[in-house]
């Protein structure tokens, strides 16, 4: 029988009439605050306003305690990027192995991964790394503003594999201005390098960016994405992430992973819930990131 998992971390509020989540059930921590050195063209550091500031180790320690004694299963430590395109996590080390042992799953956004940072991650224990993935040297100049190369983002998975983590990938399509560009490199890096799964997001234009008024990728040009995503990774489990466009391009890209064979999909609208049950699918929600997908 078909099955399907969705995603509903507390971070943000979800009820679909069928389920509702709880509040802080998993916490997305910035250990950098609003601090961003990058300014990528499609965030300029609005989702890190989003965010609960950690900018300490003590703090994080603190506050993952605190988390956990609410109830919170999980959380993500991420941060604004630094010029090299790493989140400054090596003096976090020592902290992030304090929260793994309070029995939170740890999601770790590390930026671009190098192998002393991989090692550091390993032996904090740390569930899984979420590692973007970009296919496209002038995506990687013009939006994220580095000097870096798609070979960068492919050792970077490889440097989580050397260490023996877990690492669940993420593709951000449409990420050059809403054109497709080094998608399916990307998908090319997975299927090279392996990953424990694998996160499909769409560009979601934010207000106040220099791509607020971006048009998202056509529908059909995302199903084709989704196709050849299952078809190239048939043993990755596949999750359709949180981030994508609001209202009907939501639902319609929703509908287009369940028939590409997805296995999860995150806070998913009720017409997509209704949509599984109809063709018989087994459901099951999980209150935690989509990147501890297995």
């Amino acid at each position: 029988m078909n099955k399907i998992a969705f995603y509903a971390p507390g971070v943000r509020h979800y009820d679909n009439g069928l389920y509702q989540n709880s509040a802080h059930s998993f916490v997305n921590i910035s250990i950098t605050g609003s601090a961003c050195q990058c300014r990528c063209e499609h965030c300029r550091g609005q989702l890190l306003n989003t965010m609960v500031a950690a900018a300490e180790p003590e703090l994080l320690v603190k506050l993952a305690a605190d988390l956990r004694r609410r109830g919170c299963r999980g959380v993500l430590i991420s941060g604004g990027a630094c010029r090299d395109g790493s989140v400054p996590l090596q003096r976090f080390a020592g902290a992030l192995q304090e929260v793994a042992a309070l029995g939170l799953a740890v999601v770790v956004h590390p930026g671009l991964l190098t192998n002393e940072l991989a090692q550091v991650l390993a032996q904090a224990a740390v569930t899984r790394v979420a590692l973007d993935l970009i296919g496209d040297s002038d995506t990687i100049r013009k939006v994220y503003h580095l000097t870096r190369t798609p070979e960068d983002y492919q050792n970077s998975l490889r440097a989580a594999r050397l260490a023996g983590l877990k690492a669940s990938p993420h593709i951000v399509i449409g990420l050059h201005y809403g054109e497709i560009r080094g998608e399916y490199e990307a998908l090319k890096m997975v299927a090279a390098e392996g990953a424990e799964s694998l996160v499909l997001v769409l560009l979601n234009p934010l207000r106040n960016t220099p791509m607020g008024a971006v048009v998202p990728p056509p529908a059909e040009s995302v199903a084709k994405i989704f196709k050849t995503a299952r078809e190239l990774l048939p043993a990755i489990p596949l999750a359709l992430g949180c981030a994508r466009p609001p209202g009907l391009y939501a639902r319609t890209i929703e509908r287009l992973a369940v028939e590409a064979g997805f296995d999860a999909i995150a806070y998913p609208a009720r017409e997509t819930v209704d949509y599984v049950y109809s063709l018989g699918y087994t459901v099951t929600y999980q209150e935690t990131c989509c990147g501890l997908l297995a």
